[in-house]
């Protein structure tokens, strides 16, 4: 098999060689054009000179000048686009090109805080809706530990009274004294106005009333004013203030007026969360030093 390869080869080679024999000679006899009108000899002369196979040929190299080096090539700058509606499609579509990137940027971040929140267990990404009817509300007071009678009277006296403000409040606009201090003296002798739920109810189940209703049941520290009381006693921002003079506190409206309270400048207790441990400190009655946030956390037992 190999000799046969061989000999295919050799006579392939031995055919290309004495094809390009010939077609040289071809091209050694063919005739020379007549000469065009300012042309000159040497451009007329033909590339091969038609000398018989047995003279010898001296090959010969060309000296060619010296290569002075150019200048850089520089792109020319595209030609402004000559109809200017075209152009006008193309700044709206590289703007909206942009505006895209920008907001599959904001997505990637958006995404990644609520992945952190959730991973971190963020009580606020499971926040419950607020009660909306009476069935709903009965069963929130019953859920935080509300006796069922005692819960079946609130709802009662609550709807009681806004019947009688909505009675009022048709009477007054018929006779023409709505807005009136009449109005307003008639509005304050509605049967006495209830009780605040949290006396009604207690500290504790009113704490839990809040968080299962997606209320927001703690004072947040968001930020501590350096030089404060607050500061020397030790407060951190991200803290959560339990309770205040051994009060508890649930609203930043009770905090602001339970630091106004009592003689200024006497010692109080503050309790705080401070991530999964409780820190308690000592304070003067007065201004703490810090911004304020209200947050949601599940309450303590």
């Amino acid at each position: 098999m190999k000799p046969t390869w061989t000999l295919t080869a050799l006579g392939f080679v031995a055919g290309t060689l004495i094809g390009a024999l010939g077609y040289g000679r071809l091209l050694a006899s063919a005739e020379v054009p007549a000469l065009r009108s300012g042309t000159t000899a040497a451009e007329s002369t033909p590339a091969v000179s038609a000398l018989p196979a047995s003279v010898p040929v001296m090959k010969v190299t060309a000296v060619s000048a010296p290569v002075v080096p150019s200048a850089p090539v520089v792109a020319a700058a595209p030609e402004p686009t000559a109809d200017p509606r075209v152009a006008t499609l193309l700044a709206a579509w590289r703007d909206a090109e942009a505006r895209l990137a920008d907001l599959q940027a904001r997505l990637v971040q958006v995404e990644q805080t609520l992945a952190g929140r959730i991973a971190a267990g963020d009580p606020g990404m499971d926040r419950p809706t607020a009660p909306r009817t009476p069935d709903e509300r009965r069963s929130a007071l019953v859920a935080a530990g509300v006796d069922a009678g005692l819960a079946e009277d609130i709802i009662w006296q609550e709807a009681r009274l806004e019947l009688e403000r909505l009675a009022l409040r048709d009477r007054a606009v018929r006779e023409g004294w709505i807005g009136t201090d009449r109005y307003r003296e008639a509005s304050g002798q509605l049967g006495g106005e209830p009780r605040p739920l949290r006396e009604e109810i207690g500290d504790l189940a009113y704490d839990r009333y809040l968080y299962l209703t997606g209320e927001d049941n703690r004072v947040a520290v968001a930020a501590v004013i350096p030089g404060s009381a607050a500061e020397a006693a030790g407060l951190q921002a991200g803290d959560l203030i339990e309770s205040y003079a051994g009060e508890r506190m649930y609203a930043a409206d009770a905090l602001r007026d339970g630091t106004t309270q009592g003689e200024s400048g006497e010692l109080v207790p503050v309790r705080v969360r401070r991530g999964r441990g409780i820190v308690e400190a000592w304070v003067p009655r007065g201004p703490l030093g810090i911004r304020l946030d209200m947050t949601r956390a599940e309450p303590l037992p």
